[in-house]
């Protein structure tokens, strides 16, 4: 059964994760809805529930690279899925993420 109330859209964002047991991991951002995102991973396990922070630059989109707040919700052994944290500053940024990523499926480098 599906629980997702967001349909997602297929996505290729390299990024950098923050993590704080671990530091910075990279990741590649696979799939994406308005809610959140699947990031695959290295073979390494991350708690679910744990907060960290997303980087990435879009530079057809922005000229700065971006942080976002998340959630890890799930883990697998390819990945993880998150959840944004939807505050106010962010919401803006959430919505063109996601227009960026039903727009188009897209290549970009981890900053």
């Amino acid at each position: 059964m599906n629980k997702r109330w967001n349909k997602r859209k297929p996505a290729s964002i390299e990024l950098v994760i923050s993590y704080p047991a671990f530091g910075l991991l990279r990741g590649k951002a696979v799939n994406i809805s308005h809610d959140g995102m699947f990031i695959e991973t290295a073979a390494i396990s991350l708690c679910n529930y744990a907060n960290i922070e997303l980087t990435f630059s879009l530079p057809e989109l922005l000229k700065s690279p971006v942080n976002i707040q998340a959630t890890i919700i799930h883990n697998s052994d390819k990945g993880i899925g998150i959840m944004f944290r939807h505050e106010d500053e962010n919401n803006n940024f959430v919505n063109t993420l996601h227009q960026y990523a039903t727009s188009q499926c897209c290549y970009q480098q981890a900053v």
